[in-house]
């Protein structure tokens, strides 16, 4: 492992910690509440799969997926998500779930493992996804499916750039957010073959997104200004910037694409 990996590692650890007691209510609640069915209606589950959940966090995608499959482990390389993850679960009654911790640029399970790998909102924390996409590829069965469900940025590349800035200025172990011809190329050099794109959207709370990354009052004020800005005609931050009921919100898209191996 290189040195760079390691200090982003840490970065990642260390950001999702502070997450580990707000994630759960933030992911799943507000404007997120319709994107667990939508995930699950875009993959077309046939109840039998073995399913690897790749930077599972707390577990949410793992437990959204409990019911149709037969069998789901989750991965993330933070112990306190994991440990919220398992929590969870276990208080749910939920019998077909595991939990591992571990490094997703280098997953601990054999090839040809499972047959859905799958990763909910982690690319855009990835060093260099095609790394742990080769990794999913790797453990997903030759006749198996790698899913990419993340959140994308525009295909204007100021835009992009500026929303980018502003998710590393909230959460510094932010990479970047693809727009989604970016992220299908990405899935296509990593060896897969996309056969499924669908888009969505989910409306989110400024204050209650910073909340959950403890975000700091200087970085509170900047993000604020910019969203301010962009409402009053200003520079767009690839967000959707608008009030309602007298706050601030923005919508986050969001991506699933559902992809089979592609020949070595």
């Amino acid at each position: 492992m290189s040195t760079d990996h390691s200090r982003h590692t840490e970065m990642v650890r260390e950001q999702f910690r502070i997450q580990s007691s707000r994630f759960e209510q933030s992911i799943g609640g507000q404007g997120n509440r319709a994107i667990g069915p939508w995930i699950i209606d875009t993959l077309g589950l046939n109840g039998s799969e073995t399913v690897l959940d790749v930077a599972t966090g707390t577990g949410l995608l793992a437990r959204d997926l409990s019911p149709y499959v037969s069998h789901v482990t989750g991965i993330d390389v933070t112990p306190e998500m994991l440990a919220q993850a398992r929590q969870i679960a276990a208080d749910s009654g939920f019998t077909n779930l595991t939990f591992d911790e571990g490094d997703a640029t280098s997953l601990p399970y054999p090839d040809d493992s499972f047959d859905l790998v799958i990763s909910r909102i982690a690319i855009h924390h990835f060093e260099d996804p095609e790394v742990e996409l080769g990794e999913m590829r790797r453990v997903c069965k030759p006749n198996g499916r790698v899913s990419i469900v993340d959140i994308t940025a525009s295909d204007d590349p100021a835009i992009a750039d500026t929303h980018n800035r502003l998710e590393r200025l909230r959460d510094p172990s932010h990479t970047t957010a693809f727009c989604l011809t970016d992220l299908s190329a990405l899935a296509q050099r990593s060896g897969l073959r996309v056969v499924t794109a669908s888009e969505n959207k989910a409306v989110r709370d400024l204050d209650e997104w910073m909340d959950v990354t403890a975000t700091d009052d200087d970085v509170r004020v900047t993000i604020h200004h910019a969203f301010e800005e962009e409402i009053a005609g200003g520079e767009p931050t690839g967000m959707l910037a608008h009030r309602e009921d007298g706050r601030l919100k923005f919508v986050h898209h969001w991506a699933v694409l559902v992809c089979e191996l592609s020949p070595n």
